[in-house]
């Protein structure tokens, strides 16, 4: 009966805390972060903002939960891609998952640079999205050497490679969801700019 009981409680507990977070995430993409308040989140998930504290701490606590789900999300999607097509393929691939997230994660993203400040650092919410962020790093940089070594390749050995490769993917990601592009078709600016970056960041491997 306890352990009944406790597995009650803690599925109502999860789904409370589920409920605040999609009720935050309506909010944040009707208005910005300036419309996240916990006394929106409240009206708008059907509960307390006493319950909601016992949850989060602040608003930005609940925004930093949102955007950790969003670059894990993204990290799984980058794992689960084929690596047998070629690096171009790779990176044309994760472009466009990039592009498909965007609409939250990109905003999220330049939210948090913004908001960011250096009193925040110690938050324990804080540390999660930078660790989730180094994963997502980490999965990228995986599913690229992989790719490459299927195709007699390997990556410069240059510590701009990965900065270079992620700040290229996200900008021609964020040119396709703002259509900065729009005389382009952007399947073809994908594939171009993936196949651009591949010779940016790889050479033939001299191993025999």
């Amino acid at each position: 009966m306890g352990e009944a009981s406790g597995g009650s409680i803690y599925g109502d507990a999860e789904a409370r805390r589920r409920r605040t977070l999609d009720a935050a995430a309506a909010l944040l993409d009707e208005g910005g972060y300036s419309a996240l308040t916990i006394r929106s989140v409240a009206q708008r998930s059907g509960t307390s903002t006493g319950l909601i504290y016992q949850y989060f701490a602040d608003k930005q606590d609940i925004f930093m939960a949102l955007l950790d789900e969003n670059i894990v999300e993204s990290t799984r999607a980058v794992a689960a891609l084929p690596r047998d097509r070629g690096v171009a393929a790779l990176i044309a691939a994760i472009i466009d998952e990039s592009a498909r997230r965007w609409g939250r994660l990109g905003r999220m993203s330049q939210i948090w640079r913004d908001a960011e400040r250096p009193a925040d650092a110690e938050r324990e919410s804080l540390r999660a999205v930078h660790d989730s962020g180094n994963r997502y790093d980490e999965a990228v940089l995986e599913a690229v050497t992989d790719a490459a070594a299927k195709e007699g390749r390997v990556l410069r050995d240059e510590a701009a490679v990965l900065p270079f490769l992620l700040s290229g993917m996200q900008g021609v990601a964020a040119s396709i969801v703002n259509n900065w592009a729009s005389y382009l078709d952007s399947d073809e600016f994908a594939q171009f700019s993936a196949a651009a970056l591949t010779r940016a960041i790889t050479r033939t491997d001299p191993a025999p």
